[in-house]
């Protein structure tokens, strides 16, 4: 946002500004320095005798003390803040024009924040929703508040493939890709971007069929033996077996106790004896 002009002239309903300054409307970091132009245009000289010595910097309506700005020439004067933390919007320059009547040049907003912090802590999980869908969500640490609209992006790709990135929607931490190929090694990083620099965390690498969550198997059925001693445990399961070794835990107690005890067993089809 500008605060546009100042020194002004109307003719025919025309308004014309007779200075900017530069930086226009500047990003910086909290604590660094910043050292802003304001420079009158030719058309400020239809007004009087004006002079840069003339002019008058202030932070929010607040003077800015003399010792932090002169003239260069008659056109420009050049202001030197140390410690942007102490910057507020508006920065406006204003000069005293004949008599004495203080006119507004031109006004910037100055916008300050952080640069981003490389992301951390990177880890994916793929989630079965169906048979045949798994998107792969991917989680990070994204650092400090910055103050700043910063985007996040998640990158990815094979060997020698390049995926379009994927955009968190409404978080700065996650995102979620539709659907991944298994049996090829993925890279996976973290971009993290605004006005003031990039940031990309560690880079991971996996074979997505290595961290799917698959969905629980369904229509658990438990039936005697042959043997009074024996339970013939069968379910299906909502993957296919030929996807990937599934390992299974089984769990089982006698009604009157409190604790559970764990099988384990490695199954090609999805019935299980005991």
């Amino acid at each position: 946002m500008l605060s546009h002009t100042l020194i002004t002239r109307v003719s025919g309903g025309l308004v014309q500004s007779c200075g900017h300054i530069i930086p226009e409307s500047p990003v910086l970091a909290l604590g660094s320095n910043l050292t802003a132009l304001c420079i009158l245009n030719e058309s400020c000289f239809d007004f009087g005798n004006i002079y840069a010595n003339q002019f008058i910097w202030k932070i929010k309506n607040r003077v800015v003390p003399k010792e932090q700005y002169h003239e260069i020439n008659r056109m420009v004067s050049i202001a030197t803040f140390n410690y942007t933390s102490l910057l507020a919007t508006p920065l406006t320059c204003s000069i005293l024009a004949d008599g004495q009547i203080e006119q507004n040049i031109y006004g910037i907003t100055v916008t300050l924040g952080l640069p981003p912090e490389k992301p951390k802590n990177l880890s994916c999980i793929v989630h079965q929703v169906s048979k045949l869908a798994y998107p792969m969500t991917c989680t990070w640490n994204p650092g400090r508040h910055v103050f700043l609209d910063t985007q996040f992006r998640l990158k990815y790709r094979w060997p020698r493939d390049n995926f379009p990135d994927c955009i968190p929607k409404d978080v700065n931490n996650s995102c979620t890709i539709s659907d991944v190929q298994f049996f090829v090694n993925l890279e996976a990083w973290v971009e993290a971007a605004n006005a003031l620099r990039k940031a990309e965390s560690d880079p991971v690498v996996f074979d997505p069929i290595e961290i799917v969550k698959p969905l629980s198997p369904y229509n658990l059925s438990v039936n005697s033996g042959i043997l009074p001693t024996v339970l013939k445990l069968s379910w299906e399961n909502q993957i296919s077996a030929a996807v990937m070794k599934l390992k299974f835990n089984i769990r089982y107690r006698i009604i009157s106790e409190t604790n559970w005890i764990k099988v384990i067993v490695l199954v090609v089809n999805f019935l299980f004896s005991s």
